[in-house]
């Protein structure tokens, strides 16, 4: 993967992870963040630390990673409800900015 799709993606997962981690936060839910953890409750690659539930897959926690629409199951047990290709795409300027590199 040339470097400038590694930052694409290292951008792509960062907002992920704040959009979700900021939906957990001020309790937003949608229509499919229920049912995306109740399957992630049933998976043999999910562990406990305390309350909260993570993958053991893609390291994430469980109940932020549900609330984005972009964001499926890396064992494709539930599939993204947006498509990526539909994002607004980001150029290398933004990114490179965003990063401070």
């Amino acid at each position: 993967m040339p470097c400038c799709d590694k930052t694409k993606k290292l951008a792509m997962t960062t907002k992920h992870i704040v959009q979700g981690w900021t939906a957990l936060a001020m309790g937003k839910k949608y229509e499919f963040t229920d049912d995306r953890v109740r399957v992630c409750q049933g998976c043999e690659d999910n562990y406990w630390i305390g309350s909260s539930l993570w993958c053991s897959i893609c390291k994430c926690l469980i109940p932020a990673k549900a609330r984005v629409e972009a964001e499926d199951c890396p064992r494709g047990r539930w599939p993204a409800t947006k498509s990526l290709k539909k994002q607004k795409k980001v150029s290398p300027k933004k990114i490179r900015e965003f990063l401070k590199i």
